[in-house]
This record gives structure tokens, C-alpha cells and sequence, in this order.
């Protein structure tokens, strides 16, 4: 299938399972939220997925609290299987069945995609109790299924990921459930850090850090900058007249679906707000004197 019909189905099912979703051609293609939020890039091939695009999309989703998924249909090397987790720059991947299983049965996928094979992770607690309920010592249990005695301890210990086919056999030996859903959010991502693609933005940046703001620079997003300080405020800085007008539309949408405050700072004058969000020149920021006046400014925005 075409990414863009991928895009009309996974849209589609979203919306008629009652989440709000925004679309954006970018490090992500849906934003959409319900009970919680979900930035979605889809991909016929997930491969094809650029390390900027991924660490962008990472940054935005730690600053939102979101998951962070890639759907599409394939690798370079094979067609994505339904119910198996992979992952693309440590972001979970998963096919349109998984995906489709998820939203509208909230069947989570159980097993994990690496290079070795098929994992899933042991629950540890469980793992130690069916043990204990079924009275095998760590060596008894570890024999019948072929592993060591350490594994045993290991798994009971930490939540690890173990060969399917083993897990599967403990399954079967202890008679009790001890494979655990995959996760799709909390994966801990690293921080990407990305510089400053200009002079405007070094000097934005500048600026904020003096107001006590924590930074992080984002591309192929409708916003620049994730600036935090008790609020999040979401910039978007451009020099470029028509690049504002342009941009200010996909940020509208954007904050108005995450209620975020933010803010557009440009190099000259415009106008005082464009599609309902707060303009401010970037020479009146040295004005300022504390986080919170930004903040204040930033939650003018009433995104039309």
C-alpha cells in the first residue's frame, strides 16, 4: 500500500475510535490524542525512516509525555509481523494488524523483534510465584526448559527480555501466564541533542536560557523549540514573512490539540498574532526578565 493511503487508514481508525488527530508532514505524520497522546510515523518501509526525523520525534515525545510509533509494512529485509514489537532508532515499530489490534481491541503486542529472533519480557514477580507455587527450586526449573540456573535467578531478579521459544516453555511448565505486554511508551529514550540551524535561533536560544529556560532544538516539526521552565512553551522561530504564515497554521493546529501554550518569534515586526498565536519580535526578548512573562505570553494563544 501507497503511505498515503496508510496514512487515510490509521487516520480513519483513530478518529472512529474517538481520539482527535492533527496530520503533519514531518518527523511525524499524526498527532493524536484520546487519553493519552500518540505522535505516529508511518512508513511503507520503516527503514526509510531518517535518525533526524526519529530524534526529533523523540525529543517531542519526552517533552509531551507521548508515545512515540512508528507504523508501516515492511523492513528492508522482511514484511512486519502482527503482534511483535520492532524497533527503528529504539523507536517501537509495528505493523497496521498490530496497530489496528491495539486501538480497537486494546490487545497489546506481546513479543519483541530483534536481530537474534523473537523476545518477550518475564515478569519477574510472576515468574518467582509459579516457581514457588508449583514447588521447583531455580535449578529444577531451569533444567526443564534447557537454560541455566543463573537465567532463572537473572529473570526473577530484573524485568528482562528472554528468547520467545524459552519463555514459551516456562509457560508451558508452569502452567501460568509470566510473558509480559510489550511496551510502547517509557522505551527511555536518549536525548538527541541538535544545535541551532541559524544565527536566529542562536540568538533565541540565547535568550531563553537567560530566562532560566531548559532547551531542546527540533526539526521537521511545527514548532523550533521546546522551552521549559514549570511550562512548556513551544516556539517557532522563523526570519522568513511567507515561512511564518506558512508554519503558523500546522502550529495552530498542533497546540490546539495538545493545549500547549506557545509563542512565534521572528527576526522583524508583524503583527501582534498570527492564527491566534502570540507574535513577539526577537529583540523584545531581551526585555523580558523572568520565564513566567514568556509563559504568560505564551498562553494568550487561542490557535484559530
Amino acid at each position: 500500500m501507497l503511505k498515503g493511503g496508510l496514512i487515510e487508514r490509521i487516520e480513519n481508525l483513530l478518529e472512529q475510535n474517538g481520539w482527535a488527530t492533527v496530520r503533519y508532514h514531518g518527523c511525524f505524520d499524526i498527532a493524536a490524542k484520546k487519553e493519552g497522546t500518540v505522535l505516529i510515523k508511518i512508513l511503507t518501509n520503516v527503514d526509510a525512516l531518517p535518525e533526524g526525523h526519529a530524534d526529533s520525534l523523540k525529543t517531542i515525545a519526552n517533552s509531551l509525555d507521548a508515545t512515540a510509533l512508528l507504523v508501516g509494512e515492511q523492513t528492508s529485509r522482511e514484511r512486519l509481523g502482527n503482534g511483535i514489537v520492532y524497533e527503528r532508532f529504539d523507536i517501537p515499530t509495528v505493523s497496521f494488524g498490530t496497530f489496528e489490534q491495539l486501538i480497537e481491541q486494546e490487545i497489546m503486542p506481546r513479543m519483541y523483534r530483534d536481530k537474534g529472533g523473537l523476545y518477550a519480557e518475564i515478569d519477574s514477580t510472576a515468574l518467582k510465584a509459579a516457581r514457588n507455587s508449583k514447588g521447583l527450586t531455580q535449578m529444577e526449573l531451569a533444567e526443564a526448559v534447557g537454560i541455566s540456573k543463573k537465567a532463572i535467578w537473572e529473570h526473577e531478579k530484573h524485568e528482562l527480555r528472554m528468547m520467545l521459544s524459552i519463555a514459551q516453555k516456562l509457560e508451558g511448565v508452569l502452567n501460568k501466564p509470566i510473558i509480559k505486554d510489550a511496551k510502547l511508551s517509557n522505551m527511555g529514550f536518549d536525548q538527541a541533542k541538535t544545535l541551532p540551524k541559524d544565527r536566529l535561533e542562536r540568538a533565541v536560544g540565547s535568550e531563553l536560557k537567560r530566562l532560566g529556560f531548559g532547551l531542546n532544538f527540533v526539526r521537521n516539526a511545527p514548532f523550533d523549540v521546546l522551552a521549559t521552565k514549570k511550562a512548556l512553551v513551544l516556539s517557532d522561530v522563523e526570519p522568513n514573512k511567507r515561512k511564518i504564515k506558512m508554519r503558523a497554521e500546522a502550529l495552530a493546529k498542533f497546540i490546539s490539540l495538545m493545549r500547549k501554550p506557545a509563542v512565534v518569534i521572528t527576526e522583524g515586526k508583524h503583527e501582534d498574532e498570527l492564527k491566534g498565536i502570540p507574535i513577539l519580535p526577537r529583540k523584545e526578548l531581551h526585555e523580558f526578565e523572568s520565564s513566567k512573562e514568556v509563559i504568560r505570553l505564551a498562553r494568550r494563544a487561542k490557535p484559530e
